[in-house]
């Protein structure tokens, strides 16, 4: 390979390029000059995306899935928060209400006790 230019405009573009790289005779400090970006509100999408990719599709072998049939073993992984889900919402409420007769039944024996100590004496 032949080089065009004369050593001298080699050594004239080290030079630009070092008076470029001095930022700190203004006193700028870290700041940059020009148009700065704002963060994108796509990023966050993307990321989650990715994470989902790599945590359920990375893995599967889909070679013999040409005619993207539905997994099984997918979809109940979907489905099984969703009912547990549900079903702890329905379990608190019966626990709440086996727990209100439990409090009913000990303060009516605690009462009925508090009664016969006082016939007693």
């Amino acid at each position: 390979v032949v080089s065009t230019q004369s050593t001298g405009e080699k050594k004239e573009k080290k030079k630009k390029g070092k008076k470029k790289g001095k930022k700190g005779d203004g006193g700028g400090g870290d700041e940059e000059e020009g148009f700065k970006l704002a963060p994108s509100t796509f990023i966050p999408g993307i990321d989650e995306a990715s994470t989902n990719y790599d945590e359920i599709w990375k893995t599967r072998d889909e070679t013999d899935n040409f005619q993207q049939k539905y997994d099984a073993e997918l979809i109940k992984e979907l489905k099984r928060g969703e009912v547990e889900s549900e079903i702890r919402v329905q379990v608190d409420d019966l626990m709440r209400q086996e727990l209100k007769n439990l409090k009913a039944v000990v303060s009516t024996q605690s009462t009925g006790e508090k009664r016969r100590r006082e016939s007693e004496l």
